[in-house]
């Protein structure tokens, strides 16, 4: 057994970047993989992208205690590793992204800014570099052209060069290659992509709308339902670090599962993680109905403590100003004018007021002393002996006990369902909650245009079966009788024990399906059937390169899973072959950069004249780029008079 530590690293701010001689006043390219999850962005003539960030920014609100004239201590958008506590900007995060295509360009830009910026380009109101730079898999015609008209007229970029980033990966691992069946791993989606002869079919390509996103908010979801006590605890991101560097692809789920049954292989393999410690009581509701009362009784008796001191307390005041008084008093007799003078500061008017409150005083001052002996009497009293129940008369304790059980079982089968109906009826599609609005929908089918409800006897019988589909709660007098049944079972039965119960104890594996809320193939299903799109022997092609790309692809065991799906739904005795990016995540920028590199790059990128030309939606092909379907004109119509 091991137990690991979260990390829950800091993310530490880019830096700027020096814009260097060597490039200034150049035309090396700028590649950018403009990813959904990250973003990469770097120079053409380095080996390793300069930036690397999450493709996120946020917004935090305006702080209402500062003044419209005072500078705000945060700056007022936070991009990429800006972002340093990214779970207390949760809900204030943004992306330019609808799944994997660009959809809000006003984010697209700042997230430009952010990268020239940080790569020092000081260039006054424009960027001399071409640009290299990813898009999804049939990125539509719309988007392609706002995003070039974005680059060109906003920063004047003297081209760009469009590709997609698992094909960029492709070319880096695999160059020249002609026949490949690509598994694309992203954020969002997956995409299996046939290479037919060098290029990429996209009529023959299909999509699953599952991708690392799913799957991390899958896992974080199974968790809080497990373990409801650290809620608050289990973060997005702390479940993003429990997804990358302790989970893995199951080569055989069943036989797996069998695995995990057995008690060695459990002790050998489980892996417990430590939360962060912080001190809290146990939550109410795992609390037996004893402890609740023995709670109860500790408060009470904390209660009775402080209220005592505060007694005490007052005694000490009381007594005290009765002793000033008799001082007055005795003034009386013997200075005159002292005694008028002290009953000025006393804002009393005569002998008549002082020994009213001398009495009212004395009077408060005997009862408070013997409360506070009661008190100390039944303190010092020994504690009554614990009373053992006994059976009644006619029974044996056998039996008793026996009878005892049945009741108490009873009793919380009937909690246990009440509080099932008041789950079911918070769900809409259940037989408790239908049956809920079929008796309203009756209810107002009935003479409408009326506003006579509760004159008659029936509307009353309806009003009853309505109030008592939610169910009562667990009144005082059943976790009296729960506290004297579990007194009566631990005192005459030795095998007695109160389970705890278990909140939220669901299973993530039989309920997968239903939890996740997705009704698509799996991914062997989906190579399958693009696989018989194809004659037999392209087919043997395809499956004998099967590339697997993109950050998901780094899951340990995955290769190995879809090697063993191709081999039961490939024919008998077929060969296949599976092959791993290098740097699953890194390689699409690394096959940009080498692409950047070529001898027909200029030929390959949409120049701003093409722009101004042909329009924004313009793309020249090339082996790891999309396919160009210009926009089918509108037809124009002429009607005759």
């Amino acid at each position: 057994m091991s137990v690991f530590t979260l990390k829950d690293a800091k993310i530490v701010p880019d830096i700027v970047h020096e814009y260097s001689p060597k490039i200034k006043g150049t035309s090396v390219p700028l590649v950018i993989d403009n990813g959904s999850y990250q973003c990469r962005a770097g120079w053409a003539c380095n080996t390793q992208p300069s930036l690397v960030f999450r493709n996120l920014i946020a917004k935090p609100r305006k702080d209402r205690n500062k003044k419209d004239g005072e500078v705000p201590v945060t700056p007022v958008v936070q991009i990429g590793n800006d972002i340093v506590n990214i779970e207390a900007l949760r809900f204030q995060l943004r992306t330019q992204f609808d799944r994997n295509v660009i959809t809000h360009f006003h984010i697209q830009e700042q997230i430009f800014d952010y990268i020239f910026t940080h790569l020092g380009i000081d260039t006054e109101g424009r960027v001399e570099h071409p640009i290299v730079l990813t898009e999804c898999f049939v990125n539509p015609n719309s988007c392609r052209q706002l995003m070039s008209e974005l680059l060109f007229e906003c920063y004047d970029v003297p081209s760009v060069c469009y590709g997609v980033d698992s094909l960029f990966s492709v070319r880096e691992n695999q160059p020249g290659v002609d026949y490949a069946l690509v598994v694309s791993f992203g954020h969002h989606t997956t995409h299996v992509m046939p290479i037919v002869k060098g290029f990429a079919l996209p009529d023959k390509t299909r999509r699953i709308n599952l991708g690392g996103f799913n799957i991390l908010a899958f896992l974080h979801r199974v968790l809080q339902l497990k373990y409801p006590v650290h809620v608050n605890a289990i973060t997005l991101s702390r479940a993003e670090e429990l997804l990358h560097d302790h989970c893995s692809i199951a080569c055989d789920y069943m036989e797996m599962l069998k695995n995990w049954a057995t008690l060695d292989y459990y002790e050998s393999n489980v892996r417990k993680i430590q939360l962060p410690f912080t001190q809290s009581n146990p939550t109410t509701y795992l609390l037996t109905a004893e402890q609740r009362m023995e709670k109860k009784r500790e408060l009470a008796r904390r209660l009775s403590e402080l209220n005592a001191r505060r007694r005490e307390e007052q005694q000490a005041e009381d007594q005290e100003l009765l002793a000033r008084l008799l001082e007055i008093k005795e003034l009386y007799r013997e200075d005159r004018e002292g005694f008028d003078y002290a009953l000025l500061e006393f804002q009393m008017k005569g002998m008549q007021e002082l020994q009213k409150m001398i009495r009212t005083l004395t009077a408060r001052v005997e009862r408070c002393k013997q409360r506070m002996a009661a008190q100390q009497e039944a303190a010092v009293a020994p504690p009554p002996e614990e009373k053992v129940p006994h059976p009644p008369a006619g029974l044996t304790v056998e039996d008793w006990v026996k009878q005892v059980k049945q009741q108490r079982e009873t009793l919380l089968e009937k909690r246990q369902v009440r509080r099932q109906r008041r789950h079911d009826l918070a769900k809409r599609h259940t037989v408790a909650a239908q049956e809920r609005m079929r008796i309203i929908s009756l209810l107002a089918r009935k003479e409408k245009g009326t506003d006579d409800f509760g004159m008659r006897d029936e509307d009353w019988d309806i009003y009853k079966t309505i109030s008592r589909e939610g169910g009562d709660s667990d009144s005082e007098i059943e976790n009296e009788k729960l506290v004297e049944y579990e007194d009566i079972l631990r005192h005459h039965d030795p095998t007695f024990t109160i389970e705890e119960p278990q909140a939220g104890n669901h299973s993530g594996t039989a309920e997968y399906h239903q939890m996740i809320g997705s009704m698509e193939a799996g991914l062997a299903e989906t190579i399958d059937f693009v696989l018989k799109l194809f004659p037999a022997e392209e087919q043997l092609l395809l499956a004998n390169n099967v590339f697997l790309t993109g950050s998901c692809a780094k899951f340990p065991g995955l290769k190995e899973r879809l090697s063993r799906e191709l081999l039961e739904m490939r024919p008998f005795q077929t060969p296949h072959k599976i092959t791993l990016a290098q740097n699953p995540a890194l390689d699409a920028w690394l096959g940009a950069r080498n692409f950047s590199q070529q001898d027909d790059f200029a030929r390959n990128s949409v120049t701003k004249r093409e722009y101004e030309e042909f329009g924004g939606e313009y793309l020249k092909e090339h082996v790891a780029s999309n396919r160009y379907f210009p926009t089918p004109a509108v037809p124009v119509i002429e009607l005759n008079e």
